[in-house]
C-alpha cells in the first residue's frame, strides 16, 4: 500500500522519506501553483533535502531529454509531454471521490496474458497503470476492479494506456465475476489496511500541523512537502472501493484533512519561493 503505513511515526517519515532529485523536481512542478519554475527555484527546493545544485541541474537535463520536463524559456521548466498524464493524476486528489458511483455488483476486467512478460519495462508500466486505477490481478493475466466508477469502458482503457498499459490489452465490463479462487473477489484488496491507512494519514496530518508551530520557514516547507506528497500519493493510489468494502467516511475525512493541511502549507510555500526572488 502506498502512503504512510511503512513508517511507524511521523518523525520516522520526515527523517527517511526524503525524495530523490527526480521525484522532487517532478513533484514540485506538478503542484498547481508551481507549474513553471526557474532552475534557481528548483535548486532551492533541492537544498531543502540536501540535494546539491549540480544534482538538480543534471537531473533536470535528463528529465528534459526523456520528455518528462520541457523548457519554456531560458532556465524555465515545466512538466513535459511524457509526464502530463501523471501530473493530471497527481492533481486529481481533491476531486477523486467525484469519480465514484454506487456499485451494482459489476466488474471491469482487463486481459493481458497475450502481451507477455519478457519486456520488464513494459511489465512495470503495466503494473503501474493497474495500481493507479485500483486493479488487482485475479489470476495470471487477468486484472479486475469493481465497476463503481463514472468512467466508461473506453475511458478506463484510455486512461490505463496513458499510464503505461499496452494498447492491445483487452478490457471488458461484466455484471458478475464467477470464479472459485475467492469467496469474494473484494478480498483481493487489503480492506482493513486501507481503513487503518485513512486513520494513520489523518493523525499524521494533524500531528504535523500542531508540531510545526513556531518552526523556521525552511523546516515547515520541508516537512509539509514530505507529508503532503505522501498523503497525496496515498489518496491517488487508493483503489476507490465501493462503500462498505472500506469505510468511506474515513476516506472522505482523510481528503478533508489533506485539504486543510494544504491551506496551512500554502502561505509558507509562498514565503519560501519569495526568498529566492529577494
Amino acid at each position: 500500500m502506498t502512503g504512510l503505513a511503512e513508517f511507524e511515526t511521523l518523525e520516522d517519515l520526515v527523517a527517511n522519506a526524503r525524495p530523490t532529485a527526480k521525484r522532487l523536481i517532478l513533484s514540485v512542478l506538478s503542484q498547481p501553483n508551481l507549474s513553471c519554475l526557474p532552475i534557481s527555484q528548483l535548486v532551492s527546493w533541492g537544498a531543502l533535502f540536501d540535494q546539491s545544485a549540480s544534482a538538480i541541474r543534471v537531473t533536470t537535463g535528463r528529465l528534459v531529454k526523456d520528455r518528462l520536463l520541457a523548457k519554456t524559456g531560458r532556465g524555465m521548466y515545466m512538466i513535459g509531454p511524457e509526464g502530463l498524464a501523471l501530473k493530471t493524476k497527481a492533481g486529481e486528489w481533491t476531486s477523486v471521490l467525484d469519480q465514484l458511483r454506487p456499485w451494482k455488483g459489476g466488474w471491469f476486467s482487463v486481459y493481458t496474458a497475450h502481451l507477455g512478460k519478457t519486456d520488464r519495462r513494459n511489465v512495470r508500466s503495466r503494473q503501474q497503470a493497474f495500481r493507479l486505477l485500483g486493479f488487482k490481478e485475479l489470476v495470471d493475466g487477468l486484472w479486475v476492479r469493481p465497476d463503481n466508477l463514472t468512467s466508461s469502458p473506453d475511458q478506463i482503457h484510455n486512461r490505463l494506456c496513458q499510464f503505461g498499459l499496452d494498447p492491445d490489452a483487452v478490457l471488458q465490463r461484466s455484471d458478475t465475476l464467477s470464479q472459485t479462487r475467492l469467496d469474494n473477489p473484494l478480498a483481493l484488496w487489503p480492506q482493513a489496511e486501507l481503513n487503518a491507512g485513512y486513520d494513520h494519514a489523518i493523525a499524521c496530518l494533524q500531528q504535523s500541523q500542531r508540531r510545526l508551530a513556531g518552526r523556521s520557514l525552511q523546516d515547515i516547507t520541508r516537512e509539509t512537502f514530505i507529508i503532503g506528497e505522501h498523503i497525496i500519493r496515498q489518496i491517488n493510489a487508493d483503489p476507490l472501493l465501493p462503500d462498505g468494502a472500506v469505510d468511506a467516511t474515513k476516506r472522505q475525512a482523510m481528503i478533508t484533512a489533506m485539504t486543510a493541511y494544504g491551506g496551512f502549507c500554502h502561505p509558507f510555500w509562498v514565503g519560501f519561493l519569495a526568498l529566492d526572488e529577494s
